[in-house]
This record gives C-alpha cells, sequence and structure tokens, in this order.
C-alpha cells in the first residue's frame, strides 16, 4: 500500500483509494546525511495537539560520537490570506518550531532552519547552523506500514527526499548542501494511541552502486524492506541474532545478511507520543539480495518495555 506525502502530517492518505487515517500524535524525523564525512543531522519532532518536542543529534559515525539539544516547541498552522495578485492564498504548516528548530511544509517542499550554538562537537568545540530545504517526490516509491488494533491504528512512513539544497555549518566548517554526497530522509510516526506501543526497529541509510538506498527492519512482522529510487522490495522472515556484545546479524538465513556494529547507545525517556526508548547508533555491512552494503549507518530502535 502506498500513501500520498502531502503537507498535513496528522492526515495518511492512501494513494489509490483515497481512504484518509487522521491520527491524533506523530513523530516527524528529518535527517540529512553527509556520507563523505559520515556525519548525519536528525531533527525530531514529537508532537500532539499543539504542543511539540524538538530534539536536534549530530552523530558523527567516523569518530563514534553523538551530540544532542531538545527544546519545547510549539505547533501551529498559518492560513496566508494577504497574497497579493497573481499570488493566491495557501496554507503553510509549522511542524515544529522554536530557538532551536523549525521545520516548515508548503507544497511537499520542507524547510528545515535550526540554530543550536550549544551543541558539542567530536573535536571539543560547539555549535551547529542549517539551512536545509527538502523535496519528497508524490511520484517516488515510499515505504509505509499500517498497524490496527480495534478502532486504534499505528503507522510508519519512510521516504527519501530529493533535491536536497542549503547550508550547514558544524563549528566553524561550513558545507554547501549540494552533490552526490548528501542525501535526505523523512520518517513519519503516526497513532491514535494514548501512547505508542513501539516494537524493536531498525533504519539504515547508505549507498550501492552509488545509489541512496535506505531500508528498514521491523519485528512487528520480522520484514526487512528496501527503498531505492523507483524501487521498493520486501523481505519477510527476517531474524536478529545477537552475535556478540554490540554486535547484531540481520539476516532470513539466505539472501539477506547484514551486521550492525553499535558504537552508542542514547536513551529517551517517554514522551507525550510514546514511551521511554534507546537508540543505538550503528555502522551496517553485508548484503541485501544483489546489493553489497558497505558502512551504511543508522541505528536500531529498542522500547524500553515491548
Amino acid at each position: 500500500m502506498e500513501y500520498l506525502v502531502n503537507d498535513n502530517p496528522s492526515i495518511l492518505i492512501e494513494k489509490e483509494t483515497g481512504k484518509a487515517y487522521p491520527f491524533s500524535a506523530e513523530e516527524e524525523i528529518f535527517v540529512v546525511i553527509d556520507s563523505s564525512s559520515k556525519e548525519m543531522i536528525s531533527f525530531d519532532f514529537e508532537k500532539r495537539k499543539l504542543s511539540a518536542r524538538c530534539i536536534v543529534r549530530l552523530i558523527d559515525y567516523d569518530k563514534g560520537v553523538i551530540s544532542e539539544v531538545s527544546a519545547i516547541t510549539p505547533k501551529f498552522n498559518i492560513k496566508s490570506t494577504f497574497a497579493p495578485f497573481p499570488f493566491k492564498d495557501s496554507d503553510i504548516t509549522f511542524l515544529g518550531g522554536g530557538f532551536t528548530a523549525s521545520a516548515v511544509s508548503r507544497n511537499g517542499r520542507i524547510g528545515i532552519i535550526a540554530s543550536v550554538p550549544e551543541i558539542k562537537l567530536p573535536n571539543g568545540g560547539k555549535g551547529l547552523k542549517v539551512e536545509a530545504f527538502l523535496t519528497n517526490d508524490e511520484k517516488e516509491k515510499s515505504f509505509n506500514c499500517l498497524i490496527s488494533y480495534g478502532k486504534k491504528t499505528e503507522s510508519l512512513h519512510s521516504s527519501i527526499a530529493k533535491e536536497i539544497t542549503g547550508t550547514i555549518w558544524i563549528g566553524e566548517k561550513k558545507t554547501e548542501i549540494v552533490g552526490d554526497n548528501l542525501q535526505g530522509r523523512h520518517i513519519w510516526k503516526r497513532t491514535s494511541f494514548p501512547k505508542r506501543k513501539e516494537k524493536p526497529v531498525g533504519i539504515i541509510y547508505g549507498k550501492s552502486n552509488n545509489k541512496p538506498f535506505s531500508s528498514v527492519v521491523l519485528t512487528y512482522d520480522d520484514s526487512l524492506t528496501l527503498n531505492t529510487e523507483g524501487l521498493l522490495k520486501r523481505y519477510d522472515k527476517i531474524k536478529w541474532i545477537e552475535e556478540e556484545k554490540d554486535s547484531i546479524r540481520i539476516t532470513n538465513g539466505s539472501n539477506i545478511n547484514v551486521k550492525a556494529k553499535i558504537f552508542s547507545s542514547v536513551h529517551e525517556k517517554q514522551g507525550p507520543l510514546r514511551k521511554a526508548r534507546s537508540f543505538k547508533y550503528a555502522t551496517f555491512s553485508g548484503s541485501i539480495d544483489d546489493k553489497i552494503i558497505e558502512e551504511a549507518i543508522g541505528y536500531l530502535e529498542y522500547p524500553d518495555r515491548v
């Protein structure tokens, strides 16, 4: 099942039938990746009604260092009624906004503006600024999982963002966001439960044959789904095998064989949307079908209570 990517994060719409699924709370994550330096910046907006919490993380996979800053941020919509001719009225959705970071959506294009002077850098310095713009293409295939418990519904959506432009400052280093080394990802989690009933989830980002890919690994149904440009393929009977400390093998015993090497773990307290959990950040290597996975990055997400 595929869904339309639109500006209203509280409603998911089936692409074929047009059926809409409203949700009372959501977690929306935007990720900008520089694969040349193996750095990832994530913006995690956890929202319920009119309030939100934003967590900004800088993950240096090469040095194995994670820094984060969090802030309470408002969530609201603005209806423009003063646009002069020939422009017309438009809805602008503030997905999360505050002094730490803001994400603004309009017509499928998402702008992220962040200023985090207090975040610590791997070299001992401080400071992070981001002005990034990502576009979600409705024509591209995206990963979607819809789970129902009676009248309650949860969903997980992941898509590859295209046309990434902007600028990143990490300390004194300034990087223009252009070129093949930069990737963008967009993840939505939505629920009509008071608290999400999480199970372990794995998210992998990387390149194979010089093309970006992402993969979602679920213990809900023991599946792995590979998402590349123009391709969405699912594999079943996936097992998570703990081989040794800080090492997990994800495999189906045949054409899926991926090793996650965990280098750091971050624990989050219970939030407005979900229960307490841990992110285990890792590098990934191995193979998914005919794709060779080398030094891909991502994380394994574990709830404290399943």
